[in-house]
């Protein structure tokens, strides 16, 4: 099958006029922004997710992490791309190296704003166990342990998540509880909302919410028990 995206294509100081936004690396409506001092661009849903999985993590992990490379343009993939290497041998690498794969232009997860490189063994780590829970994924290529895949919402997924991705995204929840007590004619209504939650963070908020309010209640009853008492003195 012939490449979308040849040697001449790249060879345009901008390759994209050829091919809108039909192709990675030419996208617009990117979310930019930060976590921790580390800056991204990716496609809302994965920037959205980014952001929820570095509030998950241990602070240690947090100091840890850095991100080097997010969304990247097609010049620069056509540029990092050793086209003399690869009409040799048919072989994909970084240009500049003896070895190092990359992506032929125009398909790059990086370019579709659904790919993280980063640095530092333990946060490589903690995302290898953890971020398939916020939809980033490790292993699609199994030789780079910095390069992170986003295998959720959005288009353009890549078709091999469902393969590498360690398990499934983790489904958030918009709750409302409502809890009443009615305590000697009185009553006491508290209404909690849990929103944007995965089904495990919904339970821990929940009963960390419910054990504050029984508290609460268990107070009140002592309350007005001393006040029965007081009146029963006065009268």
């Amino acid at each position: 099958m012939a490449m979308k995206v040849n040697r001449e294509a790249c060879s345009s100081s901008n390759p994209c006029s050829q091919f809108g936004s039909d192709v990675s690396g030419c996208m617009s409506n990117l979310k930019t922004g930060s976590v921790g001092s580390n800056k991204y661009t990716l496609i809302d849903s994965a920037a959205d997710d980014l952001e929820a999985m570095y509030e998950a993590m241990p602070e240690d992990v947090k100091k840890n992490l850095k991100i080097s490379d997010s969304y990247r343009p097609l010049k620069i993939q056509c540029n990092i791309f050793d086209w003399d290497h690869f009409e040799k041998t048919k072989k994909r690498r970084k240009k500049g190296t003896s070895g190092v794969p990359v992506a032929t232009p125009g398909s790059s997860n990086h370019g579709w704003g659904r790919a993280l490189d980063l640095s530092a063994k333990k946060a490589q780590d903690w995302i290898r166990d953890n971020g398939y829970k916020f939809g980033w994924c490790w292993g699609e290529v199994k030789s780079e342990p910095w390069h992170f895949t986003y295998c959720g919402e959005g288009e353009n997924k890549s078709p091999g998540c469902s393969k590498f991705c360690k398990g499934p995204k983790e489904t958030k929840t918009s709750q409302t509880t409502t809890t009443t007590t009615t305590i000697n004619s009185s009553t006491l209504t508290t209404t909690t909302t849990t929103s944007s939650m995965s089904s495990s963070e919904a339970k821990s908020k929940f009963f960390n919410i419910f054990g504050k309010k029984s508290k609460q209640t268990d107070e009140l009853n002592e309350n007005v028990a001393r006040i029965k008492e007081i009146i029963k003195k006065i009268l």
